[in-house]
C-alpha cells in the first residue's frame, strides 16, 4: 500500500473540499496539502490542531501530490496527527467514528469531514530512527 506519510495513520475520514464559491481556494488541492484541523463542535474554531490527509484512492493507495482533488465530493482520507503527544493529551478523548471536523487554511475553512474510522490513534508509535 502506497503512503504519503512515514508514521502510520490515527484514523480514517470522508472529507468534501469546498468549492472556490463556499469559501474554499480559489487554486487546485492537491494530495499532501497540509491543512489545520479543527472540531466542528468548538463554538470558535481559535484552537486549531495540525491533522493532516492523505486522500487515498478505492485500493488504499495514496492519491498523487501532483493532480487536483475533486471539489465538492467526499474523498476518503488518512489522518495523521502531526504532534506526537496531542494524540494522548487531547485527540484520543475527542476522536470517534461520527465526530465532525472543518480544515482550515488560517481561520478559513476550506473542508469539512467526518471521522469513519480509528486505526493507530490508540497505539503508540514506534520511535522514527
Amino acid at each position: 500500500m502506497d503512503r504519503l506519510y512515514a508514521v502510520a495513520d490515527d484514523f480514517e475520514a470522508r472529507i468534501r473540499i469546498f468549492t472556490e464559491a463556499e469559501g474554499g481556494r480559489s487554486t487546485p488541492v492537491c494530495n499532501g496539502i497540509r491543512w489545520d484541523f479543527s472540531y466542528a463542535t468548538d463554538e470558535d474554531a481559535r484552537e486549531l490542531f495540525m491533522i493532516w490527509p492523505d486522500f487515498v484512492s478505492a485500493s488504499g493507495d495514496s492519491l498523487s501530490q501532483y493532480e487536483p482533488l475533486p471539489l465538492s465530493t467526499f474523498l476518503c482520507a488518512r489522518m495523521t496527527v502531526v504532534a506526537d503527544e496531542m494524540r494522548a493529551l487531547v485527540h484520543r478523548a475527542r476522536i470517534f467514528p461520527g465526530v465532525e471536523f472543518f480544515c482550515h487554511e488560517g481561520d478559513r475553512k476550506v473542508a469539512v469531514g467526518c471521522v469513519t474510522r480509528i486505526t493507530g490513534l490508540y497505539r503508540d508509535r514506534e520511535s522514527q530512527g
